[in-house]
């Protein structure tokens, strides 16, 4: 077997550069799947932080293979998620049953006279309001929750570092401005506001993108490391069409991807649902600036075709596969990835979203062992 040359942020820097590598950067995200493995329940991983960490440093001496961490936990862990999160959280234990996964449920938090407060005192400030009513706290909570989930994520950064790990990302800045409208509204009220109030909601996507851009900058500075994560899944062609894609999701996303290239920050563009459709307007962004992540509902095959030697693509081994098919079914699929992309074309093979908490170790073994098999150049 091949040894690896070069670093774990080496690597991953030389194939968002679409450079060569040693071997294909292994990136999946991985959370509560790593308690599964541990032996615990989820009640146990999602609220014990250090018990978490501890499934996840047992996963990794298992696999170590896995050279690069796209770590979420820090606003997951109940304590915080519970404050914070992005979004109203059920947890095993409380909620639901204790080895459950948790769930996140939407619900009409914004109100459309809400729409004021973002113009008069911005984005920043909304959303602490938004998560004052999401999970029912005070601001105080929320400003703690936000204070500890900090804490949490230099926890995560340190203990990668120590495995020889880089970071995917160094901080989770949310989504595209379309998305994070629609989460606060809620998807229904928000696609009717689309229609009905369309010239207030492109200056309101202004005012977020101009603040995820601010927030990425600052968060840069804080963690080290110039990836962030912003998602997207909302304004993808599965469930807008070209009309208003144009207007209400393209100019920002192309604006605030620009904008951070020139500030020398790489976007990680984690964008769940199906983009095919959206793919050639990618070529605009860019190049080698930028990764386009996807989850399976996308035609990876179809996005390298379009954007090979444009930008970095990472993915895709999607659910099922960890979950339903057979180790030698997943092992295909990841030979069709790992050859499909050549050296240079700037692959980070990962999980589609989430590496699922029920997958069988069987399938997750196939998935590691498959960076050996068909992933490594030198």
């Amino acid at each position: 077997m091949s040894k690896d040359i070069m670093t774990a942020e080496e690597r991953i820097v030389a194939s968002i550069n679409l450079q060569p590598v040693d071997r294909v950067v292994c990136a999946p995200i991985i959370e509560q799947n790593a308690g599964q493995f541990a032996g615990m329940t989820n009640k146990e991983f999602i609220w014990n932080w250090d018990k978490a960490q501890e499934a996840i440093q047992k996963l990794w001496e298992a696999f170590p293979v896995w050279d690069s961490n796209a770590y979420m936990l820090h606003g997951r862990i109940a304590q915080v998620a519970k404050k914070c999160g992005p979004g109203r959280f059920r947890m095993p234990g409380e909620e639901l049953e204790d080895n459950a996964q948790y769930q996140i449920h939407e619900f009409e938090a914004m109100t459309r006279e809400d729409y004021s407060i973002i113009k008069e005192k911005g984005w920043t400030e909304y959303r602490l309001t938004f998560l004052e009513r999401a999970h029912q706290v005070s601001r105080e909570e929320v400003l703690a929750g936000q204070k500890e989930m900090g804490r949490l994520r230099q926890d995560e950064i340190d203990r990668s570092y120590a495995r020889g790990q880089s970071l995917t990302w160094g901080a989770i800045m949310g989504t595209l401005p379309f998305d994070a409208l629609s989460i606060c509204r809620s998807m229904e009220r928000f696609y009717k506001d689309m229609f009905q109030i369309g010239g207030e909601i492109e200056e309101l996507l202004w005012i977020v993108n101009d603040a995820i851009i601010a927030g990425s900058e600052a968060a840069v500075k804080a963690t080290g490391v110039n990836r962030v994560f912003v998602g997207g899944t909302r304004g993808s062609g599965q469930f807008i069409g070209k009309k208003q894609f144009d207007r209400f999701v393209w100019p920002q996303l192309k604006t605030m991807v620009t904008a951070l290239v020139e500030k020398n920050i790489v976007p990680i563009l984690h964008f769940d649902s199906d983009w095919t459709k959206n793919l050639e307007y990618f070529l605009d962004l860019p190049k080698a600036k930028f990764v386009l992540e996807l989850d399976s509902a996308t035609d990876i095959f179809k996005a390298h075709e379009v954007l090979k030697g444009h930008c970095s693509i990472k993915g895709d081994v999607g659910a099922s596969l960890f979950t339903v098919a057979s180790p030698s079914e997943l092992d295909e699929y990841a030979k069709k990835l790992l050859t499909t992309f050549r050296n240079g074309e700037g692959l980070l093979y990962s999980s589609g979203c989430n590496m699922p908490m029920n997958s069988k170790l069987e399938n997750v073994k196939a998935f590691f062992d498959a960076v050996e098999k068909y992933g490594r150049y030198n």
